[in-house]
């Protein structure tokens, strides 16, 4: 073999490794996205059967309106990733009882949290009738 063909397999080789490592790192980095989604995904589900579990009169946040058990906003850490969680309650008016008034009442759950200096969220809402 000639140092030419040394040099030609070399630089082959290092560029097949590297699209290896550059596909490992985004697979990596991928793995990494989901499960925090789906850490974000179960706390969410969590928060909101609790809310589910609750008796309508306690549904709301302490010191909001309308009043009750939540709290307005939380912290949590799963998997080394510190999620941060906003519960909102409000009153809602279904106009098609021709009453006005407070009918029932919507809870929404956010989750927020940073990753490799990116902020993602995501958000479920769930109706609680008297």
């Amino acid at each position: 073999m000639t140092l030419i063909e040394v040099v030609v397999a070399v630089s082959l080789m290092l560029v097949i490794f590297l699209g290896f490592f550059g596909a490992y790192a985004a697979s990596a980095t991928l793995v990494q996205s989901i499960a925090s989604r789906t850490n974000a995904s179960a706390l969410i589900a969590s928060s909101i059967e609790y809310v589910r579990g609750l008796p309508y009169a306690s549904v709301g946040t302490v010191s909001g309106t309308p009043s009750g058990v939540l709290v307005s906003t939380e912290s949590r850490l799963v998997n080394n990733i510190p999620y941060t969680l906003r519960t909102v309650v409000t009153y809602k008016d279904d106009g098609a009882n021709g009453v006005g008034g407070n009918d029932y009442k919507v809870v929404k759950v956010e989750a927020s949290w940073n990753m490799r200096g990116f902020s993602h969220s995501m958000s479920a809402v769930t109706y609680v009738a008297p």
